[in-house]
Parts: C-alpha cells; structure tokens; sequence
C-alpha cells in the first residue's frame, strides 16, 4: 500500500445509548494504531461521545418508523490527522442549536482541532479533525 494512501474504516449501530461503548473502543483502537497519544485518544473518545450521544438524545425522536435509526461513524485517517464523521439519518436540527442543548459542540470544539456540523431533514453530520502531532524525542 502506498504510504499516502488514505485509510477509511466504517461502523453502523443502533442509535441505542448500549453501542456507544462499542463505537468508542473501535475509534479508540483506530487513533492508537495510528499512534495517537493516550491523550490525543481521550480527546477524540470525549468528543466522539458527544457527537453520538446527541444522535441517541435527539436526532430520531420526530423520525418516521421508516427511518432506519441508526448511528454511521466514518473514520478517515491519513498523515495529516483524523477525520471522524458521524451520520444520522433524523429530522435534523437547529442550527446554532438552542443554549440549552449546545454544550456538547463546545466540549467537541475544545478537544479537536476543527468541528463543522451539516443539519437537514434527511439527518445531521457531525465532522470533526484531530491533526497528527508529532512526538518529540526527549
């Protein structure tokens, strides 16, 4: 494999608050195999559980029966950091959102290094970056 060549690793669950630990653990093992710091990772996993958490709080509760309700987290990694895309595919929401519900994409812009959200009726994407730092040798 070339060595620029980008990684991407999909994971679909149940927007159910039970997998949240599953997601968590795979994107966890993701950064570490890419050599995240152990803090870098407990960023991306506080972050992370932001974004899939306000999925399993919010983002289905007007959806249709017919509406698979589901949480995608897509994680892109190259070696210039890493990407992590979470999907929902509910009725969207209020941008910015309302005070009162807005905390987490404080917390979320603090840990990462970039954070944009795309809102529809169709569903909501949550993109956030965590660049690769690189270690010094001490």
């Amino acid at each position: 494999m070339h060595k620029d060549h980008k990684k991407v690793l999909s994971l679909v669950v149940p927007a159910k608050p039970e997998y949240l630990s599953l997601v968590r653990l795979v994107v966890a093992a993701a950064a570490k195999n890419e050599g995240f710091s152990d803090n870098s990772i407990a960023d991306i996993k506080v972050a992370l559980s932001e974004a899939c958490t306000n999925v399993v709080r919010h983002a289905y509760l007007a959806a249709n029966d017919d509406v698979k309700k589901v949480i995608q987290v897509k994680i892109d990694l190259d070696k210039t950091g890493f990407q992590i895309e979470v999907l929902d595919y509910g009725h969207g929401m209020a941008l910015p959102p309302p005070p009162s519900e807005g905390l987490g994409f404080g917390i979320m812009g603090s840990l990462m290094d970039k954070v944009d959200v795309e809102t529809s009726d169709d569903g909501t994407t949550v993109q956030m970056i965590k660049k690769v730092v690189a270690l010094r040798n001490c």
